[in-house]
């Protein structure tokens, strides 16, 4: 939507979009799923079902861990980014442009790692 935002109907929608409550909103969205990931990460680790015994002997609970610590960087990178979107709403930024694909790239990135993590989580607690 950004990147068709000379369009009077687009540039409308975007406007409304990111206004101060929306954005706000996000920031609190952020924290709860950088909160979740942390939590999530200390019950796996306490977890002593056979699913995380195999992943010990088997040397792949480190790959976990980085899975984990990766949507963990994205997330508190994404909280920063968006906090100084927030405060700078009103100001003009050089390479405003380039600040807007740089956070809306990292928002995607925090959604497609959550997931990944959250899903091996989710089958780690079903066994």
């Amino acid at each position: 939507m950004y990147f068709f935002k000379d369009n009077e109907i687009i540039d409308k929608c975007y406007y409304k979009c990111f206004d101060k409550t929306f954005i706000s909103a996000l920031v609190t969205a952020e924290s709860i799923v950088f909160g979740f990931l942390l939590t999530t990460m200390v019950t796996l680790m306490q977890l002593n079902n056979s699913a995380i015994k195999n992943l010990i002997d088997t040397n792949r609970f480190p790959e976990l861990i980085q899975y984990n610590k990766t949507a963990v960087i994205y997330s508190f990178l994404s909280v920063i980014l968006t906090c100084v979107f927030l405060l700078t709403l009103e100001i003009q930024i050089p390479y405003y442009n380039i600040f807007v694909a740089i956070w809306i790239f990292v928002m995607n990135m925090v959604i497609f790692l959550s997931y990944r993590f959250l899903n091996i989580f989710y089958s780690f607690l079903k066994r």
